[in-house]
């Protein structure tokens, strides 16, 4: 586990951050961040007339809301389940909406300057984590391949888990149709 010093280094590494009233959230980060797991970007903003903390990390996006004495609210989408991330600002303020298809989670009062930087990061991380999950997949395909080459056949069973699992993925947005296209293609030439 992480110490709190720790994760403080990686927020002033941070080239943006916007930390208004949540430094009890962040003293909450040592416990509920895995050691793999990085802060990429952080913002606070108000949900349901509360100061909440939103950490996007390489694995999800997390907001945060630590009661002033005792308990914590802990709402988080996994980068791969994140349909959208929105953004709209004012003057001085804006607000950053992330939806997962099923639910939006929506903080308002976000600095103006904290947004976009924000949603940059967290489009990216998105972004990665699906080229992630296609190379995991490429990497299966492969040792089916071998494993096949091998024994003279590819297992239909494992072909068609893998060729439901690429559908998943481009069903649910995280895949263009040009990736799934190529993602297939590769699939099947095993």
């Amino acid at each position: 586990m992480r110490t709190l010093e720790q994760i403080w280094q990686e927020i002033h590494a941070l080239p943006h951050r916007y930390i208004f009233y949540t430094r009890k959230e962040i003293r909450y980060l040592p416990k509920i961040l895995s050691d793999d797991e990085h802060i990429m970007a952080l913002t606070s903003g108000f949900m349901n007339n509360r100061s909440w903390l939103a950490v996007c990390t390489n694995r999800r996006v997390l907001f945060l809301d630590r009661g002033m004495f005792f308990g914590l609210r802990q709402l988080q989408m996994n980068l791969d389940r994140i349909q959208a991330i929105d953004s709209s600002f004012g003057l001085a303020f804006g607000t950053i909406r992330v939806w997962d298809g099923a639910s939006s989670m929506n903080m308002g009062l976000v600095l103006r300057s904290s947004v976009a930087p924000f949603v940059r990061t967290v489009q990216e991380a998105m972004d990665k984590y699906k080229r992630l999950m296609v190379h995991e997949l490429a990497a299966t395909a492969t040792a089916a391949h071998q494993t096949a080459t091998q024994s003279d056949s590819l297992p239909q069973s494992l072909l068609l888990n893998e060729l439901e699992r690429l559908a998943r993925l481009k069903t649910d947005g995280h895949l263009t149709d040009a990736e799934y296209a190529a993602a297939k293609a590769k699939l099947i030439a095993h």
